[in-house]
């Protein structure tokens, strides 16, 4: 187990650097592309601003941008009027019966939307001034869906807690085309298509009632034969995934963390049991010698930290403590597994969101 371990992790470090997000030349016909740029956003106050600041700045400019205020009770509305070339467009109502927030938000924006490309971006997601410009290269070079896990931007300690998650997704999920070469679908917080194979594929229409609408989104497209190709943000995208505490941080993550558990396929669930197993055996298993077992401990803690360093600001101390992060993850994991079964709904944003 330890050593199954060991070996995928090697895997992973080469795929993860493998999958960052680079930028590259401005492509010569990049005038042809017309992005909109697409934010789903409820309650967003603290980040809309920082993301439209972003937006103005893109070395490649927005052919529009469309802020979709999903029915706030802040002044995320207000704050994105603000930007004349912003539209706004805000949802007074609760999602429709059988709608989730955010895939019914995503649908209004691409109703009011009139580019060829689409650029579907999360209010916490901090695109760099080259961020459009990778999106359109990597577009350029793979078509169909293009979607990026950002980096993760912290301010504060318990944000580091997301580690062991950040790993999972990546490493984990057959995500990044590792260990089968499709992706089981593709990262939520950006995604860029082209509109014709949006429309194609029915869009988040198909996957309305879909908590995991970024895996459904992918696997839709992977269905109809359109290539989605996964990538990390490498510093040229990042965000904060949840700066608002403790508790927003384990609320969402207990939101979908089980559902998405067996999202990869079977020999990928398989393969991260085994991979996930092997972390837990290095620091609950002690009846080898000391020397063996110091070893193995801090081992395994290097590799913890080479897997994360890739994925956000991971610190050595993280790696050092890595037990702590993967208890953590088993809490919320259990947690998770019992809203699904049991209540078969959880709370995200002010609203219950069934499972």
């Amino acid at each position: 187990m330890i050593f199954a371990t060991i070996f995928i992790s090697i895997l992973n470090i080469y795929f993860l650097n493998r999958k960052k997000l680079r930028i590259g030349r401005v492509a010569s016909d990049s005038h042809e592309y017309k992005v909109s740029v697409i934010i789903p956003a409820r309650n967003e106050e603290h980040n809309i601003l920082k993301i439209l600041r972003h937006l103005e700045n893109q070395g490649v400019k927005p052919f529009e941008i469309i802020v979709v205020d999903d029915n706030s009770s802040d002044k995320t509305a207000e704050l994105a009027k603000q930007f004349p070339q912003v539209e706004v467009v805000r949802l007074s109502e609760d999602p429709p019966e059988g709608w989730v927030g955010k895939s019914w938000a995503i649908w209004n924006g691409y109703l009011k939307s009139s580019g060829n490309i689409l650029l579907f971006m999360d209010a916490d997601v901090e695109p760099g001034e080259n961020a459009i410009e990778a999106l359109l290269n990597k577009y350029k070079k793979h078509k169909g869906m293009i979607s990026v896990w950002p980096y993760q931007r912290f301010e504060r300690l318990y944000e580091h807690l997301t580690l062991t998650f950040n790993l999972v997704v990546l490493n984990s999920s057959n995500m990044l085309g590792f260990p089968s070469k499709k992706p089981s679908g593709a990262f939520g917080p950006v995604v860029l298509t082209s509109r014709n194979d949006y429309e194609r594929t029915g869009g988040h229409n198909a996957i309305k009632d879909s908590v995991l609408e970024d895996i459904r989104l992918g696997k839709i497209y992977i269905k109809n034969d359109i290539k989605v190709s996964n990538f990390i943000g490498n510093k040229i995208i990042k965000f904060r995934m949840y700066p608002d505490g403790f508790k927003q941080l384990f609320e969402g993550f207990t939101k979908n963390m089980s559902s998405g558990a067996t999202s990869g396929g079977l020999v990928n669930f398989i393969v991260a049991i085994i991979w996930i197993a092997g972390f837990y055996a290095s620091f609950t298993s002690f009846r080898l010698p000391i020397e063996y077992t110091l070893l193995r401990y801090f081992g395994f803690a290097m590799i913890t930290y080479l897997l994360s360093k890739p994925t956000g600001e991971y610190k050595w101390y993280d790696g050092l403590f890595y037990p702590v992060h993967f208890l953590f993850f088993v809490a919320v994991f259990f947690k998770s597994l019992y809203q699904t079964i049991f209540v078969k709904k959880v709370k995200w944003r002010g609203r219950d969101v069934n499972v």
